[in-house]
């Protein structure tokens, strides 16, 4: 049985119980003349009321003082008052019997039996003064006490934090705090620390504060009480805990996107084709961990919405998911770091770089983080000096690969064939190209609105059968033909040899590298 922190409680901090008030000197000679089984009710503070229409103004936890005078000529407003006050969640009522009200009526002593609401009978000779200034007296000595106290339970484990202890520590404080079985959670629900005399069975009576940070929870520290309802003071010990552990958290979380930057700004140095210092790179590789004698190639990941869209992960909550993700798709411990919109890895290709590059593709798809996985791989690089080479293979791939394939797809560069001659040419020749071979056709469907160029690549991948063209562009045969003369009266590619058409399947290639290119 779970207990959040608002649960049962066996005390509300500094606040005291009707019983004990009338135990204070104050109260001499006060009867509690109806509802006693609301004793324990809590009195937070004490108000007089002059007139009955105060009621409205309480907030609850007020032990509200009366003389009665307001009431004195209408006989039933006390048994209208006692239940406004119930409602309103007082502490209860004392009113000086003997003064103005001679007695408590029965009728009113049956609802406020019913209700379990105080109502205390005064002498009329005490003072209201007295009791406002012992009963708040106490009440503010109390919270002096639990603040005393409070800062003691802060000291101690803000201490376990400032000398860098563990969750283990900091449980092994809490439970030496309030002597109960204590054990800090991660989100997933997995023990991160845990003192002797947790119970295995997790249904044990058990009280659940949540670790967060920010407006984010990171996990939980719990309490079991066997039964027993938590201290106010205890309950204070857990809102101390969870906020020392938030805290580790935040400087873990801080450190660790420290270290990240550091370790993006040097991977990505190490592919960008500047010349790189060997024995620094021996340096920070062994310092993390990695055999860079080893060949390997590059791969980019980016993700798309419903909308094909591209998703930013780097700095987002579902980078830790995805890095983690592609650690575990890959068997021979890839390098991953995040991009801006995606992931980028340094993988071994075993058994194959296109298999690997599945594997990764199904493993980022079963995250569920995003409705399009793009997987493009570069060649494989022998060593350091060619890893450049295939950060730029797998940057032009990626790019041809959502000009063709749209937001979902796997792609090596090694697959790419005439593009992959083609993506070595500089931007602006492919552009020449483009615009010498089908610029006419780019403009008139710039001018016209028309599809053109849509026309043309569908007929040459169907090998110029124009029944088939036409059925694919789910237009007329005579519409096909129309289209067809235009595009050889702007180009003159289609009657022309071989090299002419050839021309044109070039430039259309060209086209889509340079849409690739230009909405990186």
């Amino acid at each position: 049985m779970t207990e959040q922190i608002a649960g049962r409680e066996r005390s509300t901090g500094s606040a005291i119980t009707v019983r004990e008030a009338l135990a204070l000197g104050c109260m001499e000679g006060a009867t509690l003349l109806a509802g006693a089984r609301g004793a324990e009710r809590r009195i937070r503070g004490v108000n007089v009321m002059e007139d009955a229409d105060i009621v409205r103004w309480m907030r609850g936890g007020e032990l509200l003082l009366t003389t009665g005078y307001t009431i004195r000529d209408d006989r039933s407003a006390l048994a209208r008052l006692v239940p406004a006050l119930a409602e309103r969640d007082l502490a209860g009522l004392v009113i000086k019997v003997g003064l103005y009200v001679d007695s408590v009526p029965p009728d009113v002593v049956a609802v406020a039996d019913e209700l379990a609401f105080p109502v205390i009978g005064l002498p009329p000779r005490t003072m209201f003064d007295d009791i406002l200034s012992e009963v708040l007296g106490t009440i503010l000595n109390r919270q002096a006490v639990e603040l005393e106290r409070s800062n003691a339970i802060h000291a101690r484990l803000t201490q376990v934090a400032v000398d860098g202890g563990s969750f283990s520590e900091l449980a092994e404080a809490v439970c030496e705090l309030v002597g109960r079985p204590v054990a800090i959670r991660d989100v997933q629900g997995t023990v991160l620390a845990a003192t002797d005399g947790v119970p295995e069975d997790d249904d044990a009576p058990h009280v659940v504060r949540p670790i967060r940070v920010g407006d984010t929870a990171h996990g939980e520290v719990v309490i079991w009480t066997g039964g027993d309802e938590l201290l106010a003071l205890e309950l204070t010990t857990m809102e101390h805990a969870a906020t020392v552990a938030a805290m580790a958290i935040a400087q873990e979380r801080s450190v660790l996107l420290s270290e990240q930057r550091h370790r993006t700004l040097l991977l990505m140095q190490l592919v960008s084709r500047q010349p790189v210092d060997r024995a620094e790179v021996a340096r920070w590789a062994t310092a993390m961990g990695w055999d860079m004698d080893r060949a390997r190639a590059v791969v980019l990941v980016e993700l798309a919405d419903a909308d094909g869209q591209r998703l930013r992960v780097a700095g987002q909550a579902i980078e830790d998911r995805l890095v983690r993700a592609a650690q575990d798709a890959v068997d021979s411990q890839p390098i991953v770091w995040a991009l801006r919109s995606g992931l980028a890895l340094l993988v071994e290709p075993h058994p194959s770089l296109g298999r690997v590059a599945r594997d990764l593709h199904g493993a980022l798809r079963r995250t569920g983080a995003a409705e399009g996985v793009m997987v493009a791989a570069g060649g494989v690089a022998a060593g350091l000096d060619d890893l450049g080479r295939s950060y730029e293979e797998a940057g032009s791939t990626l790019a041809l690969g959502r000009e063709l394939s749209g937001p979902d797809f796997v792609l090596e560069h090694e697959e790419l064939g005439v593009y992959r001659l083609l993506s070595r040419l500089p931007l602006e020749e492919l552009r020449r190209h483009r615009a010498e071979a089908i610029g006419p056709l780019l403009e008139y469907d710039r001018d016209h609105n028309g599809a053109l160029v849509r026309t043309l690549e569908v007929f040459l991948r169907c090998e110029s059968n124009r029944v088939k063209a036409a059925d694919e562009l789910f237009i007329h045969y005579n519409t096909l033909r129309y289209r067809l003369g235009q595009i050889d009266r702007l180009t003159g590619g289609l009657s022309g040899d071989s090299t002419a058409r050839l021309n044109l399947e070039l430039a259309l290639c060209a086209h889509r590298l340079v849409l690739g290119r230009e909405g990186a």
